[in-house]
């Protein structure tokens, strides 16, 4: 791995998606990136300014202590982005005790743990998580899904007042429909008619993945954004006015 000491280091953690893939793409031009994963490594590659570290967060063997002196020894990380979105389209009627713990793990404890990792790092400034306007509402077939990421959007507010002391900005970014990873295998469930009612609701139509890379540059930026915290930044054209 050849780290630039020029740059500042971004932690990435659920980096596997297509949506990720193309926002690491690009910040990897300003940016050492460190991605964690939990099992499987990433299947892109992301050229030799990326390091990879195994590690499960939602785990009882999970060693926070241990994992940031590995961080500490070779990098200063500045931002951590938790990109983890677990999707489970079941319905209340063949939800399991399983498949709840499976979502929230993925998408809250990851978290949780990551925040903790931060007081543990050099000199983190900010904390990003991505949500979903699907934690604003109800529909069939997402309770778990949506009930995670309203979670997630509430615990992003504990952290920013707990994390505050330590002058670490944590916001939420909560996205719309993306015309990529998620947001087209979403279309695979929908017929013409849903997909024309989706996007009219996006009252900008539907976004790209430059939308969310702009976001969150904004939000990393420690001059530009250094006064937001515990924020809901809503990038979602329109759907939620």
């Amino acid at each position: 791995m050849k780290k630039n000491k020029q740059k500042n280091t971004i932690l990435i953690s659920g980096a596997n998606s297509i949506l990720a893939k193309g926002v690491i793409e690009d910040l990897i031009k300003s940016h050492n990136i460190i991605l964690i994963y939990r099992k499987k490594k990433p299947k892109y590659n992301f050229g030799s300014f990326c390091f990879y570290i195994k590690h499960d967060f939602t785990s009882d063997k999970n060693n926070i202590l241990n994992l940031a002196k590995k961080i500490n020894k070779q990098f200063k990380v500045t931002t951590i982005l938790h990109f983890n979105g677990l999707h489970d389209f079941s319905t209340f009627k063949i939800a399991s005790n399983f498949k709840f713990r499976n979502v929230f793990d993925a998408n809250c404890l990851t978290f949780i743990n990551l925040v903790k990792l931060s007081y543990y790092l050099n000199i983190v400034e900010s904390v990003t998580t991505i949500s979903s306007v699907s934690s604003l509402e109800g529909n069939k077939g997402i309770g778990l899904y949506s009930s995670s990421k309203s979670a997630l959007n509430n615990l992003a507010k504990c952290a920013a007042i707990e994390l505050a002391q330590k002058k670490i900005r944590v916001n939420t970014i909560i996205l719309g429909h993306i015309n990529s990873g998620m947001g087209e295998q979403v279309k695979k469930f929908l017929n013409d008619r849903q997909i024309k009612d989706l996007e009219l609701k996006h009252l900008l139509g539907f976004g790209e993945v430059k939308d969310l890379i702009h976001s969150i540059k904004f939000l990393i930026d420690r001059k530009k954004s250094r006064w937001i915290t515990g924020a809901n930044f809503y990038l979602d054209g329109g759907y939620s006015a």
